[in-house]
């Protein structure tokens, strides 16, 4: 026969449960408070250093009305050129109306436009569609704003790849080539989930950069390899990715991001358009020498398989060229399509901000052609 527990026994219990349960209430409301309250003091220095940074971010174009939001739209060059140049910014890039400066500088007998999308540098965030057809629209709408006609040279850059490739398929009269800067292409997304491509971490990355996270990351800024950029022209990057590191915007063109590559690779492969791509190989020499943290990651990758890092530009421990193999599945795709031309050169995604006067020889060198 069960024995029933002792009545002081129960009461002490209850004392207990009552005593542990008051103590976590209090440890659990007091975590929520400094969480709080920390939230708030980096909000309140991220307001703070926004104000001070203000006076560094004056755009460099002009701001039109795009659907009733301000777009920023720069351009320059030589307007009576016979080529228009449309660069087109990757998603999550907020800077690149500075940082195609040094690039633009060495193109100037070419008409040279820049535009950034809702969201991103200058521009108004909005929460505006980011669905494929809605952001080449806006594209196009700015450049009618400013009176800048085709046919383009358009010049994507990393996932802007979509917008480039989708814009020569429906608008093709508008498209007269295309210069892709390391470009994602439709089947680059082939077996990826919209949930795996943007998450719930995505969402808080939004959060995050909200009350000004991003500026203890030090990563997140970038570095002047080559000395190409002046000391300003760094403190202006600097600040405009510290005022729009992540937004809802950019996280919108995430969300569809998958499904807009589907769209693309519905309407299939532009191939009366002519294409340069130029890949990055972030390790080809000199790139791998002077980004330390590339290499080391490229060493230490060595070292788990062989036990054993080599020289990342002589090659490696097994007679295998890892620097040669880098792009091979990027080229062997791009070389079943007879309008394309392949070039590879040393550095990072965004070639233009380590090596803008090599971008700027291979460019020349496809439109005189």
């Amino acid at each position: 026969m069960k024995k029933e527990a002792n009545p002081k026994e129960k009461k002490k219990f209850k004392e207990f449960l009552h005593k542990f349960f008051k103590i976590f209430i209090i440890i659990f409301g007091a975590a929520i408070a400094i969480n709080i309250l920390v939230i708030g003091v980096l909000f309140l220095i991220h307001k703070n250093k926004l104000a001070d940074e203000r006076g560094y971010l004056n755009p460099q174009g002009q701001m039109v009305d795009v659907g009733g939001h301000s777009v920023h739209v720069i351009v320059d060059g030589d307007e009576n050129a016979d080529k228009t140049l449309v660069f087109i910014h990757s998603n999550g890039i907020t800077d690149d109306s500075v940082a195609l400066e040094p690039l633009f500088g060495k193109l100037q007998e070419y008409r040279l436009v820049y535009v950034d999308r809702s969201g991103f540098g200058y521009s108004d965030t909005t929460k505006t569609d980011k669905d494929i057809e809605s952001i080449v629209t806006e594209l196009r709408t700015a450049l009618e704003k400013v009176n800048v006609k085709g046919p383009y040279v358009l010049v994507p850059n990393g996932i802007a790849g979509l917008e480039a490739t989708y814009w020569a398929d429906k608008y093709p009269d508008e498209v007269e080539s295309i210069i892709g800067i390391n470009i994602s292409v439709a089947d680059d997304f082939d077996g990826v989930t919209e949930e795996q491509y943007c998450g719930f971490f995505n969402y808080l990355m939004v959060k995050f950069a909200a009350i000004g996270g991003q500026r203890y990351v030090k990563s997140v800024y970038p570095d002047n390899f080559g000395a190409v950029y002046t000391e300003k022209q760094m403190i202006v990057r600097k600040a405009l990715i510290s005022k729009n590191f992540y937004t809802s915007d950019m996280y919108e063109e995430d969300l569809q991001a998958v499904h807009n590559a589907a769209v693309v690779k519905e309407l299939g492969w532009p191939e009366q358009t002519p294409m340069l791509v130029i890949l990055a190989n972030p390790l080809m020499a000199p790139y791998i020498e002077d980004d330390s943290s590339v290499r080391e990651e490229y060493e230490d990758a060595l070292k788990e398989v062989y036990g054993t890092a080599t020289d990342a530009s002589a090659g490696d421990a097994d007679g295998v060229d890892y620097v040669g193999e880098y792009n091979a599945d990027k080229k062997a795709y791009y070389s079943q399509y007879k309008n394309v031309q392949i070039e590879e050169m040393s550095g990072p995604s965004r070639l233009y901000t380590y090596d803008p006067d090599g971008v700027a020889k291979l460019i020349k060198a496809y439109l005189d052609d």
